[in-house]
C-alpha cells in the first residue's frame, strides 16, 4: 500500500481533513466505494491533490477507517468520566458506546462493505486489540481494587465484550427500524457482567 506522509502545516491538515469529509460522504453514498476519482470529483479538486494526500486508494481507505477509530476512541474509550466504580464507568462508556454507533452512519459502511476490504481488515485488527487490551487494563485494575472477582481472565473478558458490542451493533444497524438504544444497552450490559462475573442486578 502506497502511503503519504501526513501534512505538518495547518493548512495541509485543513486539507487533508475536508478530503476525508468528502470522502465520507462519497463512501455512505456508494455503499464504500471510495476510488480516488470520485473523491476528487466529489471535493472538486484534481485526482493527484486526493492522492498527494492519501497515496492510493488503499491508504484512504485506511485514513477512513483510522479516522473513524479515532473519533469512537475519543468519544468512547478515552472519554473523562466522574469518580465511581468500574461497573458505574463501564455502563456509562457502554450507553456512549451505543449512542456513537446509532448517531455514526459510517460505523455501517465500516462494519459491512468495507469489512471485506483486506487492508481495513488489517487496521480492525490492529485497533480491536488496541481496545482489547485496554480493557484488560481496567479489568485487571478493578481486580487489584476488589471490585471485580479475582478469577476473571481479564484479555478474555475484554475481547468478550467489545466482540460482542461490535456484532450486536452490526446486526442492529441493519434493521429497519433499529432496536432502541435502550434495549441494545441493557442486552450488552448482561454480556458485559457474565464476561467479568458481576451479578447484572447490582451491576448498575
Amino acid at each position: 500500500m502506497s502511503t503519504a506522509p501526513l501534512p505538518t502545516t495547518p493548512k495541509g491538515r485543513a486539507t487533508r481533513q475536508r478530503l476525508l469529509d468528502v470522502a465520507r460522504r462519497v463512501a455512505l453514498a456508494t455503499q464504500g466505494d471510495v476510488e480516488l476519482a470520485k473523491v476528487a470529483e466529489a471535493a472538486h479538486v484534481v485526482p493527484s491533490l486526493v492522492h498527494r494526500y492519501f497515496g492510493s486508494k488503499a491508504g484512504l481507505v485506511t485514513a477512513l477507517v483510522d479516522d473513524y477509530y479515532d473519533r469512537f476512541q475519543a468519544e468512547v474509550l478515552f472519554a473523562q468520566l466522574d469518580e465511581g466504580t468500574w461497573a458505574e464507568h463501564e455502563r456509562m462508556r457502554l450507553e456512549r458506546g451505543v449512542r456513537f454507533h446509532y448517531a455514526e452512519p459510517f460505523a455501517a459502511i465500516v462494519y459491512g462493505p468495507l469489512a471485506r476490504d483486506p487492508e481495513v481488515a488489517r487496521q480492525e485488527t490492529a485497533r480491536n486489540l488496541y481496545i482489547v487490551e485496554r480493557a484488560a487494563r481496567s479489568i485487571r485494575k478493578a481486580q487489584r481494587l476488589g471490585e471485580l472477582p479475582v478469577g476473571v481472565d481479564a484479555r478474555l473478558a475484554g475481547a468478550a465484550m467489545f466482540g460482542a458490542m461490535r456484532g450486536v451493533m452490526m446486526e442492529a444497524l441493519t434493521r429497519t427500524p433499529r432496536p432502541s438504544a435502550e434495549r441494545v444497552v441493557e442486552l450488552l450490559w448482561r454480556q458485559v457482567a457474565a464476561s467479568v462475573g458481576l451479578d447484572v442486578r447490582g451491576a448498575r
